[in-house]
């Protein structure tokens, strides 16, 4: 059980993310949570990868945040693979380049 005070939470800025979206998420306001994160000058400009305070720790706001931490595991983990992905392909571009230069005719 999440004890009132006990836990600050944090959201890490997903692609196509924006402060509406990320409180529509946790049930608070974009006013709520530009006052948990004074260093959020403009909420039309948040970065991938920035990290927000969600909470306060007062209250749960009535959002099922384990829910949402799963959600945040599944952008972390297709992230990852993305990452992988182009890693792999440019490998194999790095490869391809080689092996026509060993091969032309």
């Amino acid at each position: 059980m999440l004890m009132k005070g006990c836990c600050v939470m944090y959201y890490y800025v997903q692609p196509g993310d924006s402060m509406h979206s990320i409180a529509m998420a946790y049930n608070t306001t974009v006013s709520d949570l530009m006052d948990l994160n004074p260093q959020i000058r403009n909420p039309h400009r948040i970065h991938v990868g920035e990290r927000i305070r969600v909470s306060s720790g007062d209250h749960w706001g009535g959002h099922n945040y384990w829910g949402r931490n799963e959600i945040q595991r599944g952008h972390e983990e297709a992230r990852r693979g993305h990452e992988e992905y182009r890693r792999g392909r440019a490998e194999y571009q790095r490869g391809h380049e080689e092996s026509s230069r060993h091969h032309s005719w």
